[in-house]
């Protein structure tokens, strides 16, 4: 099975990230797309008790379907099995999970573009990828690949573990609920704006 390993790590100015990346010889290999996630979950949240996700995910105009198991104990990265696959019906996809007794439980939306070594463009796959991710609770660097990469390519930024979350979007959208004393809904976008900072959310990923 294939696994993940990555953290997130909160950035103030995502334009001079981009520069620097483009500077340690990463290339864009997805331009700044909307993309669109739902969760399910059934109705007394099994999944998120395992601290599981099945996740449905328009990004442009593909749609992926992605099953992510529970973290091991990590204090520093977020280390799971991640099994992916991209879907044509995401409206069958719905539809079997209704079926099945799953429900949506939280949506969540980011603008995101995803940097990678120049090696990918022949045909190896890269030991590290990084997502520049604009959400509606501010912006973030996801780096994703071994822990070496991982953490060679933070220290390129200044960053440290002491920078690295291992929290997923869900659980960032609460505290920030929290700490503003909101009723979570879900995280997305205010209609309408493109560039918005509205947050908006619903719990739980």
């Amino acid at each position: 099975m294939a696994r993940e390993t990555e953290v997130k790590i909160r950035i103030s100015n995502p334009r001079s990230i981009r520069n620097q990346l483009k500077g340690l010889r990463l290339v864009e290999i997805h331009k700044r797309t909307l993309e669109d996630n739902v969760l399910f979950d059934t109705p007394d949240r099994t999944l998120r008790k395992a601290r599981c996700i099945l996740r449905l995910r328009r990004y442009g105009s593909r749609w992926w379907i992605t099953y992510k198991g529970t973290p091991d104990a990590d204090p520093h990265y977020k280390s799971r099995v991640e099994l992916e696959t991209e879907v044509t019906d995401p409206a069958a996809v719905r539809g079997i999970f209704q079926a099945l007794g799953l429900v949506p439980v939280f949506r969540y939306q980011k603008y995101r573009a995803q940097f990678a070594p120049q090696a990918l463009l022949h045909g190896r796959k890269p030991r590290l990828e990084v997502a520049l991710d604009e959400t509606p609770i501010g912006d973030f660097m996801e780096l994703e690949g071994s822990r070496a990469a991982i953490d060679r390519i933070a220290r390129q930024f200044g960053y440290s573990h002491r920078d690295y979350s291992t929290a997923s979007y869900g659980a960032l959208y609460l505290e920030e609920c929290r700490k503003e004393n909101r009723t979570p809904t879900d995280m997305v976008f205010q209609r309408g704006r493109k560039h918005a900072r509205q947050r908006s959310g619903r719990s739980r990923a």
